[in-house]
């Protein structure tokens, strides 16, 4: 091409100079080996970006690309973020990536590699590539709690025997797993335990339940297994906040983060008192510590399974099997409850290992006309079946009325009012000479039918406290009874069926 004048031939060749140095920019660089023309190319937006320091990336980097062929079409590209090591395909020209940091490194410098493929499958000898200085992102961690719902009260322990399990997340932003939590109790200066980074929950069970301050030991998740490490720093009898931090395979850490204040109740005995009552609750709970009291049991710790405050059951454990774990701190228990639904579910749940550490159990629950005869919440107890009142009709026992004992030596009880609801129940066939089960006490059920129909004396089965025992030493580990004992001390000698149940029988 002739030039017209200097100046329009100064001008020209800067402007292709200026064209020329944008495209290498662009491309890979200026240094490399001449392609092929029928060879795709592949370019990317920078092929080096500098920031050092604080300045550097985070680990989520956003890069672009694109390519070429002379004699054909891109048909898609490989990407590579391990240097040319594996390489994954993909239709897209740009891409989001969590890029990888060393373990123990804080930053990195990481290499983001592309080809493009034509569509004779030919890839770009020499990838464009782009350095990313980046930097490790801290780890965040977190306490989880139930949320109230559909009117469903939710279990977020507040005052509790030494058991205490707490849901946890941890997140690293940098998209890697957890190196770790670090656990405390009560004190961040204190030496934290290590736990696994991938840890959804972790249990706290005291060592040492009638201490003031105790060791736990620790469970992960619903592992049954012990951890490895114990940690110390319980109070028990006292306020207690658990902390923790996440650390990421960096070894950064997160900030601190407290849980909810728990009250953590010293076990002072053997018995746990558990009311599951909603109504008249103090009321019954004073009927049996005094009778308790007067047959020399004077020491027991008392478990409030039915209390809600704000939507939460304040003593209750998130789930069964922390539940169980809460039983098996006491050798006997007394429980009883105007829900007979909630308490025997409950129960099935949480008291296998209770028993099978030679655990003895008193319940007496009332069955109401919303109990669920299908269920199978029964399959623990000494009843086989309930027994069903007659259509139009429903048991009921009077006031004033005897209920005679089964048992020679038994007291005759008698109501003290009318007892609206009087289930009576069938027992298990299977008396065998290793476990066994018998009628206590039987009768004074009245089948009560709508009007003008007189109530009459229900004649059939008729069993309202049943026992558990072993034949070998007729003594029980499981007593029953679907009527509440509150009611039934007209003649004023329950304290010689506490007697009988719980010294004679039961053995507390």
């Amino acid at each position: 091409m002739r030039l017209r004048s200097n100046l329009f031939q100064v001008c020209a060749l800067s402007v292709l100079l200026l064209g020329i140095l944008a495209i290498n920019a662009c491309k890979k660089g200026f240094d490399g080996t001449p392609k092929a023309t029928d060879l795709p190319e592949t370019f990317m937006v920078v092929d080096s970006i500098y920031r050092t320091g604080p300045n550097r990336l985070p680990t989520k980097v956003e890069a672009h690309w694109w390519g070429s062929s002379a004699n054909g079409i891109i048909k898609y590209y490989e990407v590579s973020l391990n240097k040319g090591a594996t390489w994954f395909a993909t239709t897209s020209q740009d891409s989001l990536f969590l890029l990888e940091i060393p373990i123990g490194s804080d930053s990195a410098d990481a290499l983001v590699m592309v080809r493009a493929v034509d569509q004779l499958g030919q890839k770009d000898p020499s990838p464009a590539s782009t350095l990313f200085p980046i930097k490790n992102s801290p780890p965040v961690a977190s306490f989880s709690y139930a949320v109230f719902q559909s009117g469903i009260a939710t279990r977020n322990i507040e005052n509790t025997f030494p058991v205490l399990k707490f849901n946890i997340s941890g997140l690293d932003p940098d998209g890697d797993v957890l190196q770790a939590f670090e656990l405390y109790i009560n004190d961040t200066n204190n030496s934290p335990v290590l736990i696994p980074g991938n840890s959804a929950a972790f249990t706290l069970i005291s060592k040492q339940p009638r201490a003031d301050s105790a060791v736990c030991d620790i469970y992960i998740g619903n592992s049954t297994n012990q951890f490895s490490e114990t940690i110390s720093g319980l109070k028990q009898g006292a306020f207690n906040t658990i902390y923790i931090r996440a650390v990421d395979k960096a070894f950064s850490k997160s900030p601190y983060v407290a849980s909810r204040q728990v009250w953590v109740k010293k076990v002072s005995s053997d018995v746990l008192v558990v009311n599951g009552y909603n109504n008249s609750k103090l009321l019954v709970q004073n009927f049996y510590c005094k009778r308790l009291n007067a047959v020399g049991i004077n020491s027991f710790d008392t478990l409030q399974a039915s209390e809600i405050i704000n939507d939460n059951y304040t003593q209750l454990q998130p789930d069964f099997l922390t539940q169980s774990r809460t039983f098996s701190l006491f050798k006997k228990i007394v429980w009883f409850s105007d829900d007979a639904e909630s308490s025997l579910s409950m129960g099935q749940r949480t008291t296998a290992p209770f028993f099978d550490a030679g655990g003895k159990l008193f319940m007496a629950v009332t069955f109401t006309s919303s109990y669920n005869v299908f269920s199978n919440y029964l399959d623990w107890t000494p009843i086989q079946s309930l027994v069903n009142a007659p259509t139009g009709s429903v048991f009921r026992i009077g006031s004033n009325t005897d209920l005679p004992a089964v048992k020679s030596g038994w007291p005759t009880l008698n109501s003290t009012q009318v007892i609206s609801s009087a289930r009576p129940f069938n027992l298990p066939n299977n008396n065998g000479a290793v476990v066994a089960y018998d009628s206590l006490y039987s009768g004074g059920i009245i089948e009560s039918k709508a009007a003008p129909q007189p109530a009459a004396e229900w004649k059939g089965g008729a069993v309202t406290i049943a026992r558990r025992y072993k034949p070998s030493t007729q003594k029980s580990n499981f007593i029953i009874s679907s009527i509440p004992l509150e009611r039934m001390n007209g003649k004023s000698n329950t304290d010689s069926l506490f007697q009988k149940i719980f010294i004679e029988q039961l053995e507390f």
